[in-house]
């Protein structure tokens, strides 16, 4: 995958739906926590990042975590995927994962590709993520976000897999290190960090957008009264 250069207009970190349904420590920016007033309907492609496709790949390091991972996005962040090459655990206590995960609008797709089954949730938070989004651009949206997570940044920049980011911190859920168009290129927080080492603007195969067509699919959790399951 070749790099880009990143445009001069400034934008803020990556809020695709793939940051809001991961539940994992690592991915600190998971869920908005915000209270709003939504329609019941929402369109039916909404913008959720400002950068129309894209895929990144990461090497992961840390206490609690080591692999890769790459996630991609098309129709600005509407559909993603995400998958993970990884080793998980503390000490001698560890466990391999390979998982591929989609999310097409409000619906999500867990797959464990060494079966070749996965799950299909329903994400709660989308309707209320599209609804704070209404009528502010993607980057509007992210300020607000950032600035609720304590995020500020902090004058240093840094170039990441070819692409200059500007770093945001946070007392305390870490930092990140976030391009000119939004892409969030470098995290740390727990002890653990995630690097980019590829950027591609063309938001990869098809293939991996239509995974959970070709393999059995159960229905899974039920996330609207949250995470207790």
């Amino acid at each position: 995958m070749g790099n880009r250069k990143s445009p001069d207009q400034r934008f803020l970190p990556d809020f695709s739906l793939e940051h809001t349904m991961n539940t994992r420590i690592f991915f600190f920016s998971a869920l908005v926590a915000s209270v709003v007033s939504i329609e019941p309907a929402v369109a039916a492609n909404p913008v959720l990042h400002p950068v129309e496709a894209v895929c990144i790949r990461f090497d992961m390091k840390g206490q609690l975590m080591n692999g890769t991972t790459l996630r991609c996005h098309r129709k600005n962040g509407f559909e993603q995927f995400e998958v993970q090459d990884i080793e998980m655990g503390i000490g001698n206590i560890k466990q391999k994962q390979k998982q591929h995960t989609i999310t097409i609008g409000d619906t999500v797709y867990a797959i464990d590709t060494a079966t070749m089954t996965g799950t299909k949730t329903i994400n709660p938070m989308y309707e209320t993520i599209v609804g704070a989004m209404k009528g502010r651009s993607p980057e509007e949206f992210g300020r607000t976000f950032m600035a609720s997570m304590g995020f500020a940044p902090t004058g240093e920049r840094k170039t990441v897999a070819g692409i200059e980011c500007e770093v945001y911190s946070s007392s305390g859920l870490g930092s990140n290190c976030v391009s000119a168009d939004g892409l969030t290129l470098e995290q740390d927080a727990l002890g653990n960090k995630m690097t980019a080492v590829e950027v591609s603007y063309d938001g990869g195969s098809d293939d991996n957008y239509r995974l959970f067509e070709k393999i059995e699919i159960r229905q899974g959790p039920d996330l609207s009264n949250g995470l207790n399951i």
